[in-house]
């Protein structure tokens, strides 16, 4: 009797807990009335900030976006919201943030939601950028990109013309562009380059690899920053400080930004340095852009941008993709073109001619795709050293071109010493 009668009792059980689950499910969605934004605040992102709140609200007008603005350390701030399990829906996050962010299970994995929804392709972007929310070995996807972003040639072409030097072109050398940076010292007494350009992995890693070198071995646990290669890149990059002296010294106070109050010829940097330098009024000085010049074994620059993620403690996972997706949208990826906030990451707009056609400055706004080619992404470290953007491993590395730009070291000398000392956390961090 019991035996007939299990079959029968098993199926009300699965249909009773069947309706359980689905007017739970219910419920939890009925009670999302607000939807946590978790950013930050700055020239660079405000625009991007409200336009991602209004597709949001267009689409879900019943539910209120409460955007909660971050200061301070941003990182250490999520880290303790996580602890928390208080994290805002979605978040604010970079390329800087995605390991350590993915490592501490602050951010859910998006690569679901990014193949199965049909409102965005994301097989239009450019892949080199989704790489940047990915972990090396993890096929997860923990940012969505916001723009190609690309490291760029920023330059004060009255300056350039006013020291006789001829304007940067897209062939040129680093020897071509050196060159023109001591003429512009010995005519007008300015620098090149801000004393904070060669600590930026950027920048000094792109030397590294235009001369052969790498920072890990192919075991990728070997530390090579000191290797014959490196140092080569190394010592020339800062040899612009140390040999040329068109550098400016790290004791020598610019009164502001180095470039932006006219006392450095250059800046490397992405394509979202264009708003706040066109709302300058007037323009201080005529610039223009270019893209990045050739190292001995061809043309490298870093690249890197910030995005935005759902967070794990998300009320709604599905709900805060919603609203994260929107950064993908061909509308506000062309907004944010037009606003010169950044440069489309979704291939289909790379010929858009409201985009190529944009008012300068600057009048060669194309660099910014044109240079896409010659982006690298940043070196991904094992073991618990830090990055390329924080803990020991970037200052060691910071310590190192002080030491040598301050004439205390050599660069084979303090590069090495550098290189020694992330081995050794490597070598007992690494299981």
């Amino acid at each position: 009797m019991f035996s007939r009668l299990l079959p029968r009792r098993l199926m009300v059980v699965a249909v009773s807990l069947f309706v359980v689950a689905t007017l739970a499910v219910g419920l939890v969605q009925a009670q999302v009335t607000t939807i946590r934004f978790g950013t930050v605040t700055g020239a660079f992102v405000d625009r991007v900030n409200e336009m991602l709140v209004e597709a949001f609200q267009e689409a879900h007008p019943d539910i209120e976006v409460k955007v909660e603005y971050a200061t301070g350390d941003y990182a250490g701030a999520l880290t303790a919201q996580a602890a928390a399990n208080s994290l805002p829906d979605v978040i604010f996050t970079a390329d800087l943030f995605v390991v350590p962010f993915v490592q501490n299970g602050i951010v859910l994995d998006m690569q679901q939601f990014a193949e199965t929804d049909e409102d965005i392709d994301i097989d239009d972007v450019y892949p080199i950028m989704l790489d940047l929310g990915r972990v090396s070995g993890d096929s997860g996807l923990y940012m969505i990109p916001s723009s190609y972003d690309i490291v760029t040639v920023y330059y004060n072409k009255s300056m350039f013309e006013a020291a006789g030097a001829p304007l940067p072109e897209a062939d040129w050398t680093w020897d071509d562009m050196i060159s023109a940076c001591v003429t512009i010292k010995e005519v007008t007494d300015n620098f090149c380059l801000g004393n904070g350009a060669p600590s930026w992995w950027a920048v000094y890693v792109p030397w590294i690899v235009g001369h052969g070198g790498s920072l890990l071995g192919e075991d990728g646990r070997t530390v090579m920053l000191n290797s014959p290669e490196s140092l080569a890149g190394l010592t020339a990059l800062t040899d612009m400080w140390t040999v040329d002296g068109v550098g400016q010294p790290l004791d020598f106070d610019a009164g502001g930004d180095c470039f932006v109050v006219g006392k450095c010829a250059l800046q490397l940097t992405i394509a979202g340095g264009m708003n706040s330098l066109r709302a300058m009024d007037p323009q201080p000085f005529e610039w223009d852009v270019q893209v990045i010049p050739s190292q001995p074994n061809g043309k490298v620059t870093g690249m890197g941008t910030y995005g935005f993620a759902i967070s794990k403690d998300a009320q709604d996972p599905e709900l805060a993709w919603d609203f994260v997706k929107n950064m993908l949208s061909p509308e506000i990826q062309k907004a944010v073109a037009l606003d010169y906030s950044g440069t489309p990451l979704l291939m289909s707009l790379a010929d858009d001619p409201d985009i190529l056609n944009r008012a300068g400055p600057p009048d060669n706004i194309n660099a910014f795709v044109e240079n896409g080619e010659n982006g690298i992404l940043p070196t991904y470290f094992p073991g618990e050293c830090g990055s390329l953007y924080a803990g020991q491993i970037n200052q060691l590395i910071v310590d190192a071109f002080n030491a040598v730009l301050t004439g205390e070291q050599s660069a084979e000398e303090a590069f090495t010493f550098a290189a020694e000392e992330i081995q050794i956390c490597l070598d007992e961090t690494i299981e």
